[in-house]
């Protein structure tokens, strides 16, 4: 496996950014950890990634990271190893990823919205209806950002061959979709439409994807495009 490192963006006011690049099995790929400010000059942190010494410098110059959360069942693989770095974090997970974590007893469930430590800051959005993810979409509305994992991707920029293939079946190449992959996962397609609903109705200036881009172009109208084939 080769991996390149990445220096920390800018994506709003408060809100940072670093992707991991790395090539698995001859595909490359690409996740994001996205890091917000809360109120209290604390961090918190959506989906972990692997960091260098320079890395965690410059982010403990943003401030210090409180809370680590693992935000869909499908990515928690780097929670470990961020947790081992800040051992002062509180760790959230969804039920998916306590269950494949007995490693980490510290772990808690997202609280709800209202009793977390970014009550008022930011929005925690389940998926219902597609258990096998169990993703959770965050909004920030200071920011305008909807912080997506897997039910959203748009793949832009110079990719490789493997990746262009696998797109060609998924969807999701140089335009914001719900990859095919995961509407096969879909086992309560009304719950997945109320879910929906709830997204389109935020004032989302920005999607931050986990996966290769961040969309600030139109969003909300490539948000409704997207998620048009549940209407």
């Amino acid at each position: 496996m080769q991996q390149s490192t990445q220096e920390w963006q800018s994506i709003a006011d408060g809100v940072w950014a670093l992707s991991y690049q790395f090539s698995n099995k001859g595909m490359a790929i690409s996740t994001r950890m996205t890091v917000i400010r809360l109120a209290d000059g604390s961090l918190f942190s959506h989906s972990a990634v692997p960091l260098t010494p320079a890395q965690q410098t410059a982010l403990d110059a943003l401030g210090p990271l409180r809370h680590i959360v693992a935000p869909s069942a499908m990515h928690h693989m780097f929670v470990p190893a961020l947790a081992r770095l800040y051992p002062q974090a509180r760790l959230y997970g969804t039920a998916g990823v306590l269950h494949k974590h007995p490693d980490l007893p510290q772990m808690q469930l997202v609280p709800p919205d209202e009793s977390a430590a970014w009550a008022g800051q930011l929005q925690c959005l389940p998926v219902n209806g597609i258990p096998m993810l169990d993703e959770t979409l965050w909004f920030h509305p200071r920011s305008g950002s909807l912080i997506a994992t897997d039910l959203l991707q748009c793949w832009q920029g110079p990719l490789s061959l493997p990746v262009r293939m696998y797109l060609g079946l998924t969807g999701g190449h140089e335009r914001l979709t719900v990859p095919r992959t995961i509407r096969l996962l879909v086992r309560d397609k009304a719950a997945v439409q109320a879910c929906a609903r709830q997204i389109e109705s935020l004032p989302v200036q920005r999607v931050i994807l986990l996966h290769n881009s961040v969309i600030a172009d139109s969003p909300m109208q490539r948000l409704r495009e997207a998620l048009s084939i549940w209407d």
